[in-house]
């Protein structure tokens, strides 16, 4: 967020009370705000809907997505040996509400394979030359 942005939030470049009153106490030039981001990861635990056997690639079958799923299995997809292959209901369908963006559109961007139950004699081709 550039400073100029900061400043829009009711004259103050603060986003509480809190900080603005350890700003007014604190030495200005031993601190300084929100100098630069920290990334993070949150560990969590994921159940693949189904596993194939042989090759063990995970199949995650979805009518639609919840908010923070793509955002979910993109970090899944970076974490994982194996492949994510999603099992669409309708790659048709809109991510979310108001999207423009399709849930098969968003799967070829992020570059995972996906199907549907029509498409079940292609997945199992693929997934067996794995």
């Amino acid at each position: 967020m550039s400073l100029k942005s900061k400043r829009s939030r009711k004259g103050s470049i603060y986003r509480s009370g809190l900080e603005a009153s350890f700003a007014a106490i604190a030495p200005k030039r031993k601190f300084k705000y929100e100098p630069f981001d920290v990334p993070y990861t949150m560990h969590r635990k994921y159940k693949p809907d189904f596993v194939h056997t042989r090759t063990g690639i995970l199949l995650e079958l979805k009518g639609f997505f919840r908010t923070g799923d793509t955002m979910k299995y993109k970090a899944i997809r970076d974490c994982i040996e194996t492949e994510l292959i999603f099992v669409l209901s309708d790659p048709n369908k809109k991510l979310r509400k108001g999207a423009k963006m399709t849930m098969g559109q968003w799967c070829d961007k992020e570059g995972f394979k996906h199907y549907t139950l029509t498409d079940f004699d292609k997945l199992m081709k693929y997934v067996d030359s794995q």
